[in-house]
């Protein structure tokens, strides 16, 4: 999910930072799926790197930022989805990364068809029994020769492709540099990213990105920071209610987000002189306010 989509939806989602690895290709390399097999040439390694240089960050290794929705992976339920099994926002600001579903906006499109493979095997991945290998008359085809056939498949992996390049102007490369003495260029924290994982961490980096320089931009991550200790007070709640072992660890990380998040309080509940410099301006939004507030869609 992007930010934005997690502050329309901050009493629903709880947010987090999702850090991933994104393996480098090479030419001449084979990526074996069950049967399915490709061998990468110069323009398959050209669409990575065009990918990468608008979507991700290097250090060395090539990494994702992502903003997420964090939940009890025991609940194995969206919060999203309703009593009747129906998303419950889908006419609502359904985010984009549910619409591209089941493709993969950092791989190329020639290659998408190994990424339904891949989804395909996996037992864990929602929905997987869905997809098929050829045509059928009661579903649409979404990949064939190297393309995305099916329209809104298209276009909604063009969208999600836009919201990610926008994080990463927007909060992304900011974040990155934060974290990138900690992190990115320690040996030992980035053992902390589990292989084919994400390493999970608080959302509040983003959020003082995107606060630093503004008044109104910082009201919005003020807000937005007490939706998120409300909701994580709830489901801290639940959780202790079901007394379910494997709900500790998760639990603890919450724990650990909403003491972020009263720090990141604090720190925003004194203005700077830029700040209070444009609280006095118009209040017309700039394009990260409108960004934010979702009026870029």
């Amino acid at each position: 999910m992007a930010l934005p989509e997690l502050f329309r939806h901050r009493d629903r989602f709880i947010g987090c930072l999702a850090i991933g690895r994104v393996p480098r290709r090479r030419v001449g390399e084979r990526v074996h799926v069950g049967q399915h097999e490709a061998v990468l040439d110069e323009a398959d390694i050209a669409a990575f790197d065009s990918i990468a240089d608008t979507l991700l960050y290097r250090a060395g290794e090539t990494f994702s930022i992502m903003t997420q929705g964090y939940d009890y992976p025991s609940l194995a339920r969206c919060p999203a989805l309703a009593g009747d099994g129906r998303c419950a926002i889908h006419l609502n600001g359904k985010p984009v990364t549910c619409e591209v579903v089941p493709l993969d906006p950092l791989v190329p499109d020639a290659l998408q068809h190994l990424v339904l493979a891949g989804r395909n095997q996996s037992a864990s991945y929602l929905g997987a029994d869905c997809i098929q290998e050829g045509e059928r008359a009661d579903a649409p085809l979404l990949t064939a020769e190297g393309e995305i056939k099916d329209a809104n498949a298209r276009d909604a992996l063009a969208r999600r492709r836009r919201a990610l390049e926008r994080e990463r102007e927007v909060w992304g490369r900011a974040v990155f540099e934060s974290l990138r003495k900690d992190l990115f260029d320690s040996p030992a924290a980035l053992a902390r990213i589990p292989p084919g994982g994400f390493l999970t961490i608080s959302i509040v980096p983003a959020l003082l990105a995107v606060a630093s320089t503004s008044a109104r931009r910082r009201q919005l991550c003020l807000d937005y920071i007490d939706s998120q200790l409300a909701l994580i007070d709830r489901s801290i709640e639940q959780a202790l209610l079901r007394r379910r072992l494997e709900d500790r660890a998760v639990t603890q990380e919450l724990r650990g987000f909403a003491q972020a998040y009263q720090r990141a309080k604090a720190l925003l509940g004194t203005p700077l002189p830029a700040m209070e410099m444009e609280s006095s301006a118009p209040a017309s939004l700039s394009s990260i306010e409108a960004y934010l507030s979702g009026a870029h869609r």
